[in-house]
């Protein structure tokens, strides 16, 4: 007597066609035919196709989900770095370094006044005082706020497109299942 229990697993979670199943188990076609027919194993075999893909777009979209997020992460960490140097940056547009230079000059004589050695040294400081706004740092500071913004759009639009090619790829794919 034929497993029918394991006959119809093998139709439904398989490709195999109904003839090819009655000649592995040693059935006639038309009883195997008929019994399928009565029972609706194409549509169970309809329904486990759609599980399957269901589970498949689902962990391929959390897969893609998963490295878009890390990557938007360090693109907007990036930018907020970036903002706060700019906010720094824009803090001492009207602030300028000077930079002060001492040079003294010790000479050492021996018993004769006559100079034996000669130490040049030199002391470098560097203070911050007021002054115009550096129109050249201004211009900069704009250019880079702007490629910030630049980059949120971007990303944003990005997001916008994949949420697009998802669902033509789920389609995509669920027409070629049906084939």
């Amino acid at each position: 007597m034929a497993d029918w229990l394991k006959i119809k697993s093998e139709y439904v979670s398989g490709s195999i066609s109904y003839r090819k199943l009655a000649e592995k188990y040693g059935v006639s076609f038309p009883t195997l035919r008929d019994k399928a027919s009565r029972e609706g194993w194409t549509a169970l075999r309809e329904g486990q196709r759609n599980k399957v893909l269901a589970k498949t777009l689902q962990k391929t979209a959390d897969v893609v989900a998963n490295k878009e997020a890390g990557r938007i992460s360090r693109i907007l960490s990036t930018a907020d770095t970036l903002l706060a140097r700019i906010e720094q940056a824009a803090d001492q547009l009207d602030t300028h370094i000077v930079t002060n230079k001492t040079r003294t000059k010790e000479v050492k004589y021996n018993g004769k006044n006559k100079p034996v050695k000669e130490i040049i040294s030199e002391i470098e400081t560097k203070d911050i005082a007021p002054g115009p706004i550096d129109r050249q740092g201004l211009q900069q500071v704009t250019a880079a706020l702007k490629n910030i913004r630049d980059t949120v759009q971007s990303i944003e639009a990005q997001g916008k497109a994949q949420e697009s090619e998802s669902d033509n790829l789920f389609e995509a794919i669920s027409e070629a299942v049906k084939k």
